[in-house]
This record gives C-alpha cells, structure tokens and sequence, in this order.
C-alpha cells in the first residue's frame, strides 16, 4: 500500500471535502471502464435473485401438492361422517321401532296375564261348583238332588267338558305368555345390540369430525403458507426487475462516467448514481465513490460511518463479505478522516479485496487492492 506523508494526506483530504480543487491524472494511469464487471456484479444479483425465486416456485408447488392431498382426505372423512350420520340415523330408527314393539309386547303380556287370571278363577269356580252344590254341600247331595243318575252324570260330564275347555284356555294363555316373554327378551337383546351400534356410531362420528377439523385446520394453514411464499415470490420478482432497471442504470452511467474523465486502475468499479438519493459527498474522495456504489443515506466523514450507519438502522459486524462497505478510522497512514471502501471479494476472516477512491491521494482516481488485515478497520456496514 503506498502512503505519503501525513501532512500532504491531510491537506488533500481537507481540500477534497471542500471540493475546491480538481484532479489532474497522468494519461498513463487511464484504463477503459470494464463494463464486464458491472455486468457481472448485476448478474450474480440477478441470478441470486432468481435462484430464491425459483426455489419458492418449488415450495409453492410442494405445498399445493400438499394441500391437494389433504383435501383429499378432508373429502373422504367429510364421505366417512356422511356415511356414518347415515348409518347412525338408521339405527337410531330401528331403536325407536323395537322401543314400540317391546312396548306392544309388554302390553300384551299384561292382558294375556289378566286372561290367565281369569280363566283361572273360572276354572276354580266351576270346579267348586262340580263337588259341591253350594253351601259346602257333598258330591252325594248333589247327587241326590237328582231325579236320576243319569241326570247327575250329564251335569258332571258339562262341568267337566268346561272344565277341559277352560284348562286348553288357560294352557293357551300359558304359550302366548311364554312366546310373548321370549319375544320380550329377543326385542331387548336386539335393542341392547343397536344402543351398542349407536354409541360406537357416535364414538366413530366424533373421531372423524375431529380428524375433519384437524385436517382442514392443516389445509388452511398450507394454503396460507402457500400464499405467504406467492407473495414473496412476487416481492423477488419486483427485486429482480429493480436490480434490472438499476444495471441499466449503472451501464449508462459508467458509461457516461468514462466520457467525464474518471480514471479507474485495476479493473475497479466505475462510479454511478446507486440509490435514489443525491450523492452529495465531495468528488474523487473515498466517501464519494463507495456512496456512488451503495445508497448511503447517512453523512459524516469516512471515520464517522459505522457509527453513523448503525444510527441509521443499517446492519453491521466485523466480518468482511461481499458489497459491504469497510470503515478504517483515521491515521496509520490513513487520512485524518479515515477511509472506506467497497469489499468485491472476501478470501479469509481478514483477507478481502476492495474497490476504491482517493487511496493515491488523488481524487477521483479508482484502484483494487487485496486487504490482508483487521488492523485500525473500524467494522463492516452490510
């Protein structure tokens, strides 16, 4: 690195940020602009740019594909709820018709009870009245209240032919009874099996309403990721067509710088409007070219912009990367102002190239030099 004297470094610099003087270069240091390297700078943006794009549409894809199966299975448990409500419906009918018919079945039992009952107390009364003939009589009395045996024989054989219809009767009553009672039991098993139906039926429908739930609380949330990621892709895009329009930009005003006179060494960057505000740092010094390659909204002296850009809320460190702009303070064979300049590469923790101006004491002359330390380096702006 060459370095003049101190007091001659101070003198240029002061009379450089007053702008008073203008740079007189020997036409043997004059280079042409290398727009290959503006373009290239342009295009690795761009490219970088591109690849996020592209990797989002992949994203994008993926969870469309994503949603489009979980729609799918929100529709087949939709279809399983469907089919389970009908089925639970239907057994829910069937209990309302066994209730109706077990209550048919009770209230026939009770009748063919009353029946049996009856039939009972008749076929106790005729018996009584067969060996009796009231009073507590004998079955000798009656026989000779009589006019004739054979009197007494037909009023035996018609109490007891009753007597044999009323038994047949009663034995009758008996099987209703007893088919009614096993019906009785066969329409409570088939009712206690269908209330099992139903409550595994309701079990089965509030599983598959939850996973319902849970499944479409997934969809929403795949849609909006997938609409989050739409809406970056469409930022990039705007991002891409902003580092277009600002490499046009760049071409025409390297161009236009290289019709103005700047001198520029060692493939370095030619100056141009970057950002959309006025570059109003003196011509040919440091501040002013790094200010023509980044949109630096900030002021001050070199020295004063690492403080003065993390006042402005810009990111800052000490590790060098690629387009970041390094701050050196003053002396150490720098200028009482310090110095910055634009990192075009980074080869180590402190090895990095850099593009910059006024390094000669010249104003307005550009070079690239290898930077191989961290000493007197105030930090890195990002």
């Amino acid at each position: 690195m060459q370095k003049v004297p101190q007091v001659a470094r101070r003198l240029l610099c002061a009379v450089a940020l007053f702008g008073a003087f203008a740079a007189v270069t020997p036409p043997a240091l004059r280079t042409p602009l290398p727009p290959a390297r503006l373009v290239d700078s342009y295009d690795q943006q761009i490219a970088a740019l591109e690849a996020q794009y592209d990797s989002l549409g992949s994203q994008i894809s993926s969870l469309k594909g994503q949603e489009a199966q979980v729609g799918a299975q929100v529709a087949a448990v939709q279809g399983q709820v469907s089919s389970t409500e009908a089925n639970l419906s239907a057994v829910e009918a069937q209990i309302n018709q066994l209730n109706i018919a077990l209550a048919h079945t009770e209230e026939s039992i009770q009748v063919d009870t009353a029946h049996l009952n009856s039939d009972k107390g008749q076929l106790a009364q005729l018996t009584v009245q067969v060996y009796t003939s009231g009073g507590g009589d004998s079955v000798v009395v009656s026989l000779v209240d009589s006019h004739n045996i054979g009197e007494f024989i037909d009023k035996l054989n018609s109490a007891t032919t009753v007597s044999s219809q009323l038994q047949q009767l009663i034995g009758q009553v008996r099987a209703d009874q007893a088919a009614l009672d096993s019906l009785e039991q066969t329409q409570k098993s088939q009712l206690a099996e269908a209330s099992q139906q139903q409550d595994q039926l309701q079990a089965l429908e509030a599983q598959l309403k939850s996973q319902e739930a849970q499944l479409e609380a997934a969809e929403a949330a795949l849609t909006g990721r997938a609409a989050q990621l739409v809406d970056q892709r469409q930022s990039i895009m705007g991002q891409i067509n902003k580092v277009e329009a600002e490499q046009e930009a760049a071409e025409a005003a390297a161009a236009a710088a290289a019709a103005g006179g700047s001198i520029v060494l060692n493939g370095a960057l030619a100056p141009f409007a970057f950002g959309p505000t006025n570059d109003l740092f003196p011509w040919g010094q440091c501040t002013w070219y790094v200010a023509s390659l980044r949109n630096v909204t900030f002021g001050g002296n070199a020295d004063a912009w690492f403080g003065n850009a993390q006042a402005a809320g810009y990111s800052t460190g000490e590790t060098p990367k690629t387009g970041a702009i390094v701050v050196w303070g003053s002396g150490n064979g720098y200028s009482v102002f310090g110095h910055v300049a634009y990192v075009v590469g980074v080869s180590g923790p402190s090895s990095f190239t850099v593009d910059e101006a006024n390094f000669f004491e010249i104003p307005g002359v550009l070079d690239q030099r290898r930077v191989t330390t961290l000493n007197d380096v105030e930090g890195f702006i990002y």
